[in-house]
């Protein structure tokens, strides 16, 4: 995709959700040769299990693995350890990005969510955990390890958005830190006064937006005119 090789399904799914109305160079194996196509992913309103109602973006296939296709590998520690790094890797880079294409005006914001979203998507990882083997023993498992991973995920979008360089998080004070650094001097405080305010301001905004999609998401807005 794009002149990058894929290795599994999520690969091709996140570059797709991530590039609306870009033109994406597919270069796919068809009876023995390399066949170049040309695809735009377009929005489209969807029910999602875990996330509810959403606009992602979509080119009109789903991939679909064959039985054959599926293999377990047991990692060694040092293995898990790399594979977990990669993986905080590729979330902090994916969620980067879509950030960036919401500022920029290319992302709509549908996909964030806030703490009725996090809930409703526990909800949904236990159904499906709870649905996939109704032996007792293998369900508390599949449960501990699928709690496990979303706990992670969801860490992992909490460190972000605590590293956004706001005043008030973590990632404002390393901000007022860097400049101390750099200038030998605090920061006013004034200035860190104001700082402070604003980025109160702004967490209590982002918060207030995440809420208003995990409610739109509900469609407890319909009436008002929320998703058509």
């Amino acid at each position: 995709v794009n002149g990058r090789p894929v290795f599994e399904s999520a690969q091709v799914t996140n570059t797709v959700i991530l590039s609306a109305g870009d033109p994406l160079t597919f270069v796919v194996d068809r009876g023995g040769q390399d066949v170049t196509l040309v695809a735009t992913p377009a929005r489209r309103l969807e029910q999602d299990e875990l996330a509810g109602r959403v606009r992602v973006a979509r080119i009109g296939l789903v991939l679909a693995p064959l039985q054959s296709d599926v293999r377990f590998r047991r990692l060694n520690p040092i293995e898990a350890a790399g594979k977990g790094v990669e993986t905080i890797g590729t979330t902090v880079a994916t969620t980067g990005t879509y950030i960036g294409r919401i500022f920029a005006g290319r992302e709509s914001g549908d996909l964030l969510s806030g703490p009725i979203g996090i809930a409703r998507a526990a909800g949904g990882v236990t159904q499906q955990a709870v649905a996939a083997n109704p032996d007792p023993g293998w369900m508390a498992r599949n449960l501990a390890l699928t709690f496990i991973s979303f706990a992670a995920i969801v860490s992992i979008g909490i460190g972000i958005v605590n590293l956004l360089p706001i005043p008030v998080l973590d990632g404002g004070h390393l901000l007022f830190y860097g400049y101390e650094a750099v200038a030998r001097r605090p920061v006013p405080a004034r200035v860190q006064e104001v700082g402070y305010r604003v980025g109160l301001a702004l967490l209590a905004g982002l918060m207030l937006f995440a809420t208003w999609n995990d409610l739109q998401k509900l469609s407890l807005f319909k009436f008002l005119g929320g998703f058509a």
